[in-house]
């Protein structure tokens, strides 16, 4: 009969924990592509991305660290545009948020992409850059859902 007692209670604490709602997470919402230029600028040193994230829980997350990587669709000179390819990622990096208060949007701003330095070293190798993927992720705490911590953006080079 003891025994009966443990399964029940054990039975109701594992129906109470399925049962509770999961503690709202933190979301990328969404990246968007910000790009200022003049005629005598280069766009690469105005490239950035803003990213937004919403929180939708009734407490304040604290300490938020997305990690952001950079890579190009490359093509070799001379091919059709179904020949390019993404390359690996060329940058890696961290920026750091440090609070989003409860049930509010914040954006985040991502300015390092070294791309110039990238772009030189493609200088000449016969390959060329036909578009620019972001991935970011926030980085993951307990219980959050994959889906919602990962976005990318891609944004075509368009020749003149």
């Amino acid at each position: 009969m003891r025994h009966n007692r443990i399964h029940a209670i054990l039975a109701f604490a594992l129906l109470f924990a399925q049962a509770a709602p999961l503690a709202a997470q933190v979301e990328i919402i969404k990246i968007d592509w910000q790009l200022r230029a003049g005629p005598a600028v280069k766009f690469t040193d105005y490239l950035r991305a803003l990213v937004t994230l919403r929180n939708p829980a009734d407490k304040a997350a604290e300490g938020l660290v997305l990690r952001y990587a950079l890579s190009m669709r490359l093509l070799r000179k001379g091919n059709t545009p179904d020949k390019a390819f993404w390359g690996i990622p060329f940058y890696v990096e961290e920026v750091r948020v440090s609070k989003i208060n409860p049930s509010s949007e914040r954006q985040a701003r991502v300015i390092r992409f070294e791309l110039q330095n990238q772009l030189n070293k493609l200088r000449n190798s016969g390959f060329e850059p036909t578009a620019l993927k972001l991935e970011v992720m926030l980085n993951p705490r307990q219980g959050d859902e994959p889906a919602a911590i990962l976005r990318e953006a891609v944004m075509e080079i368009v020749k003149p």
